[in-house]
């Protein structure tokens, strides 16, 4: 699958040391499959540095690791699966909303472990929005929030948040400015 990153500099070699804090999925390197959202953040980035905006297009192939998806119920992976990194995501319903709202809450607290599995090597989620700012400040409730929110109209991300994955699996295509 094709993934881009929007920044103000061309990225050739991810590498997660240099992302600080706690970010909506965890400490890791974002990109989103979406080349106009990329376009976007790269903009808005190269005018806080007065730097270019320049998106860096990869692939990767999303089969290098096993996925869990977050519902209803808690993820699980296969038993043979269960020592090696794996994928997060979340089901297109109303509780797989509720989990991905309740998990970057999480996450922006330092906490990236899902329940039974640990932390996942690769997060594909939607993008945060205003509802989600609402969940994390404690001014609606994940389950409030996921009676209005339809996943067809939210951007999607990927972060990256283990290096080796990224190392083996992530291959730098080009930078576009």
């Amino acid at each position: 699958m094709r993934l881009y990153h929007g920044s103000d500099v061309a990225i050739t070699r991810p590498l997660i040391a240099l992302n600080e804090g706690f970010a909506d999925l965890g400490r890791g390197f974002y990109l989103t499959d979406d080349g106009r959202l990329a376009r976007q953040r790269a903009v808005m980035r190269a005018r806080q540095t007065s730097g270019v905006a320049t998106v860096s297009v990869f692939e990767l192939d999303e089969r290098c690791v096993p996925w869990a998806s977050w519902g209803q119920d808690a993820p699980v992976l296969p038993a043979e699966d269960a020592d090696q990194p794996f994928g997060l995501r979340f089901d297109e319903t109303e509780a797989g909303i509720v989990a991905w709202a309740n998990y970057i809450k999480a996450c922006r607290a330092g906490r990236t472990e899902v329940p039974r599995l640990g932390s996942p090597a690769i997060v594909r989620a939607w993008l945060a929005t205003m509802e989600i700012e609402m969940v994390c400040v404690d001014f609606a409730t994940a389950e409030e929030i996921a009676r209005t929110l339809d996943p067809a109209m939210l951007g999607v991300q990927y972060c990256l948040t283990d290096q080796g994955v990224i190392d083996r699996h992530l291959a730098f295509v080009e930078a576009l400015t």
